[in-house]
């Protein structure tokens, strides 16, 4: 048997997109960029919060 990850705390939120960014979402995932759009949403996210903290850190200097 793998090594289980250990599973972050989750909230759920309702997320209204404008319909060409959810076919975009979706194109991506289709394309095997993520395993499911709500997967790809928490990825960019993330990916986007590293980038602001990475931005404010670099201000303070």
């Amino acid at each position: 048997m793998g090594v289980k990850k250990a599973k972050s705390a989750e909230r759920s939120f309702v997320l209204r997109l404008p319909e060409e960014h959810a076919a975009a979402l979706e194109g991506l995932v289709k394309a095997g960029l993520a395993k499911s759009t709500n997967d790809l949403v928490v990825r960019i996210i993330a990916s986007f919060l590293k980038d602001m903290k990475r931005k404010a850190e670099d201000a303070k200097r």
